[in-house]
């Protein structure tokens, strides 16, 4: 899929993410990471398909920076700005407690196999 990626800043073609895990992946290494995720899952709520979602998710983001030139009041961009929702946060909490759940997992079966 070709996207603007919101956490990078730049379009870019890559795979297609094969579940909505993964995709929250591609959005949660930004600070308004929360904003993407809670944006992307509205969509997913909504029966957008993942790629559709992601791609959209950037598309807007890519709109708010061109909206953000300085010709523009400051009060007005705070207006337009979306806020995340809760379930972004939900999403980014559940995603980084699955991995450290793995990264735990591993650590075991390391230490079982040093033994």
């Amino acid at each position: 899929m070709y996207w603007y990626n919101p956490t990078t800043g730049i379009s870019e073609r890559v795979e297609s993410p094969p579940n909505d895990e993964q995709a929250i992946r591609m959005l949660a290494s930004a600070p308004a990471s929360t904003t993407f995720v809670s944006q992307y899952a509205d969509l997913r709520h909504s029966g957008t398909p993942i790629e559709r979602a992601l791609v959209l998710v950037g598309h807007e983001e890519r709109l708010r920076q061109h909206d953000q030139m300085p010709v523009r009041l400051v009060e007005h961009e705070r207006a337009r700005r979306a806020r995340p929702r809760a379930s972004g946060y939900e999403l980014l909490v559940a995603l980084r407690l699955r991995e450290e759940g793995r990264l735990r997992q591993r650590a075991k079966g390391i230490m079982k196999k040093s033994r």
